[in-house]
This record gives structure tokens, sequence and C-alpha cells, in this order.
């Protein structure tokens, strides 16, 4: 188990330690973060793959390109070599580079062709984009809240009640949901303001343009041919 969060929009180092340390019990292994102008991106890690060099958050050679992951890929050693035949240098033999790699090569839709669990945040500087993932049957959680313009998402809810300016109050349909069912369903949360990214959804953030949120994968029960 790993924890990610970060804020899209904002460069806020206080709330960014803050919210790493709400979630070390996640990675006891290491904790980083890297920030610029409008972002932060934070990981608490344990260490499971290339245990040395897999420190993350991850960038791409020239630092325009970065992505924190809480999960596994599991078909990254294929992606790996198809990555590298396309001329991509890495500096690790952790799954989550791959990760920044296949951004380069593929845009915004990377995360089709990645086979896992996983809960992905990445950073495009140059293009000032934020992008958050979820894996096809949500096995890592991700929530995340807007304030003034900044998104901050985080693995835990508890990370999002230290952001700046957000007021905790009571999600009654959510408590309906949890008393009737004793189970919120996404894209609620225990709190207004707070949602869950749903399964198999990827959210898109671009300063000063609404939130777009799409859904590439759903399970499918049809019965097959023959």
């Amino acid at each position: 188990m790993c924890g990610i969060c970060g804020i899209f929009g904002a460069a806020d180092i206080k709330t960014m330690r803050k919210m790493l340390s709400l979630i070390a019990h996640r990675g006891p292994d290491d904790e980083h973060f890297v920030s610029g102008r409008g972002f932060c991106l934070g990981a608490r890690r344990l260490s499971i793959i290339d245990v040395e060099g897999g420190r993350q958050p991850i960038g791409n050679e020239d630092g325009t390109i970065w992505v924190a992951q809480n999960g596994e890929i599991y078909n990254f050693p294929s992606m790996h070599e198809k990555l590298l035949k396309e001329g991509h240098a890495f500096k690790t033999r952790c799954d989550t580079e791959v990760l920044v790699h296949l951004y380069e090569s593929a845009g915004d839709n990377f995360y089709e062709e990645a086979n896992g669990l996983f809960a992905i945040s990445l950073w495009d500087d140059n293009k000032k984009k934020g992008i958050l993932v979820r894996d096809r049957t949500g096995k890592k959680p991700l929530y995340y809240t807007s304030v003034n313009g900044n998104l901050y998402y985080a693995s835990e809810i508890k990370c999002l009640l230290e952001v700046p300016g957000f007021e905790r109050k009571l999600n009654l349909e959510a408590l309906h949901y949890f008393l009737s069912y004793k189970h919120v369903p996404h894209p609620l949360s225990i709190f207004r303001g707070i949602e869950m990214l749903p399964p198999g959804s990827a959210l898109f953030y671009e300063p000063g343009k609404q939130l777009r949120i799409i859904k590439y994968w759903e399970a499918d029960f049809s019965p097959m041919d023959g």
C-alpha cells in the first residue's frame, strides 16, 4: 500500500507537507514531493518494485512531466520494452516511470494501455494540465475537492480536511446511504465538497476551466458470442 496527494493550481508547500504526514502509515519507506509554479505532487511509498531507485514522484528527462501512483502496473515490463524501442530513456526499473513515458507517447488516454490496480496523478507542466486516474474496478481510492479554483486530491479524505478554506459539512445524502446500506456510493463522500473519483474514470484539470471527468471503462455483462 502506498499513498498519494497533491495540488493542481497552486504550490502550497505547507498544506502539502501536512497532507503527506497524514498518510504516513500508507508508505513507511519514503516520503517525497515535487512542486513548481501551479502544482504539487507527493507520495508516501511502500517500496516493492525497484526498491532502491523507484522514488516517487517520477519525472521525465527534462522535468516537465511528473507522475505519482498508488498501486501496481502489471504489464509494465512489456510497455517498458515498447517505449525503449520508441526512444524513451529510463532512469529506474519502477513501473511508475512507464506511465511518464506512456503519457509522452500516447497523450491524454495513456492509462488505457495500463493493466493493474492504481490511482494515478500526473502533471504536465508545459500544458499546465493535471490528470487523475482510477483503476477499472476502483481497487485504489482517490478523493478530491476544489477550493478557490485549485484542485486538491489524496488517497484518504482526512488529507483534504486540512485544505485552507475547506468547510467541514456533513453530506446528508451520503449519510442516508451509509445508514441504509453501510456504504457511501461514488462520487459521494461523507463530507460535502469532497468527491471520490469513480472507478474506471479519469479527471482533467486546467486552470480557469471546468473539471472534465470521463468514464474510460465499464464492466460488460452481456453474453459472449459462441
